[in-house]
């Protein structure tokens, strides 16, 4: 007959919490650092939303706001040992591109990510392109905001370094990944031409 430990009871399942909380939180490669920041919402749960800094850019056609992972680029030596950083590279978890319909960027206000033009194509554009992730598109939105606080340039037309703001959105129920999920934040973007 076979007696039960409680202390191993105890310890197994302190291990079982240990390991779906490094789960959750993604899995950190050695060698590699641990994103920074993550957005939030239940996407989370199945692709990893860590990033390291958020950059804004308009065009005449679209405002971007990009979530941005810079890791190092490592190189072996020549023997086959161990290997020194020699640069970084980067992968973005997740981009909102909005399209601007001819319109000035709207500041200050809530922008609907669902509105849609004639052709019924949404006023928003959710794509990521993480290496060794097939996942490059989300489903179309059913609810979603963006908030961007100030002009990405002043009066005189120079850039301004940061611009803050937030955004939410629910994806519509479907087979990708994604559907029926959410994803939300807060930035502070670094403005690039």
């Amino acid at each position: 007959m076979q007696v039960s430990n409680p202390c191993r009871r105890r310890q197994g399942a302190a291990l079982c919490v240990a390991g779906l909380w490094l789960a959750a939180c993604g899995s950190v490669q050695p060698g590699k650092p641990p994103p920074k920041y993550r957005l939030e919402g239940s996407v989370g749960q199945v692709m990893d939303l860590g990033y390291d800094e958020v950059r804004i850019s308009q065009t005449v056609q679209d405002v971007s706001v990009l979530f941005v992972r810079v890791l190092p680029l490592d190189s072996l030596t020549a023997d086959g040992g161990s290997s020194s950083t020699v640069g970084t590279i980067e992968d973005y978890p997740f981009k909102l591109a909005l399209d601007l319909r001819g319109q000035p960027t709207p500041i200050g206000v809530r922008v609907d990510l669902t509105e849609e033009d004639n052709n019924m194509n949404q006023r928003a554009v959710f794509s990521r392109n993480v290496r060794q992730d097939p996942r490059m598109s989300f489903p179309r939105a059913v609810r979603g905001t963006l908030l961007i606080n100030r002009d990405l340039a002043d009066d005189a037309g120079i850039p301004n370094d940061y611009v803050s703001g937030d955004f939410h959105v629910t994806f519509e129920n479907g087979i990708e990944a994604a559907s029926g999920r959410t994803v939300f934040g807060n930035f502070n973007a670094k403005v690039v031409q």
